[in-house]
C-alpha cells in the first residue's frame, strides 16, 4: 500500500534532520557536513538553477532574520557576537525542504503560519536547551518572540520559494 508520499520527500526530510541535529550538536564542526548536503540536495535536483534562487533567497532572509534577533540581544552565540557560519548553513538546508518536504505547506497560509509558529518557537527552543544558542530573554517571551516572528516568516519563505521555482514540487532527488 503506498503512502502517498514519494521517496523524494523522505530523502528531503532525512536530509534536513541529519543538517539540523549537525549543525547544533557539532556547530561549528558542522559546516563541512551542511555544505555536502547542500552540494547533493542541488547535484541531484532536476531545477539545479532554480533550486539555487530559492536556497540563496530564502536561506538569506531567513539568516538576516536571525542576525537582528541576534543583534536585538535575543539570541546569544557561545564563540561569537554574531551568527555564526554554521546558521547560514542551516538556513540553506532549511529553504532546501521549502518546494520538496515541506511543499504541501504552499498556499495553505493559515496552516503554514500556524505551524510555522510552533514548529520555529520548538526548533530554537531545543537548539537552546542543547548550547548551540543561548536566549537573551526568559525562555516563555522568548518562544513567543519566536512563535510570532515563524508565523510570518515560514509563510513568507513559502511564497518566496514558490515565486522562484517554475517548477513547483517537482525539484529534486
Amino acid at each position: 500500500m503506498k503512502s502517498g508520499l514519494s521517496q523524494n520527500f523522505w530523502v528531503n526530510q532525512a536530509g534536513f534532520q541529519l543538517a539540523w541535529w549537525s549543525a547544533i550538536l557539532l556547530t561549528s564542526q558542522s559546516v563541512a557536513v551542511l555544505v555536502v548536503l547542500l552540494l547533493l540536495h542541488l547535484w541531484f535536483h532536476r531545477q539545479p538553477v532554480h533550486e539555487v534562487y530559492v536556497v540563496l533567497l530564502c536561506g538569506l532572509t531567513g539568516f538576516a532574520v536571525d542576525l537582528l534577533l541576534t543583534l536585538a540581544g535575543l539570541f546569544r552565540f557561545p564563540s561569537t557576537p554574531l551568527p555564526p557560519l554554521w546558521l547560514l548553513l542551516l538556513w540553506f538546508c532549511f529553504a532546501a525542504t521549502l518546494n520538496q518536504s515541506l511543499r504541501f505547506f504552499h498556499k495553505r497560509w493559515v496552516v503554514a503560519s500556524v505551524c510555522g509558529g510552533v514548529a520555529g518557537s520548538l526548533a530554537y527552543s531545543a537548539a537552546a536547551k542543547l548550547g548551540a544558542v543561548s536566549l537573551g530573554v526568559p525562555w516563555l517571551p522568548g518562544a513567543l518572540i519566536l512563535m510570532f516572528i515563524w508565523m510570518a516568516l515560514f509563510p513568507l519563505q513559502l511564497w518566496i520559494s514558490g515565486q522562484h521555482f517554475s517548477g513547483e514540487g517537482r525539484g529534486a532527488y
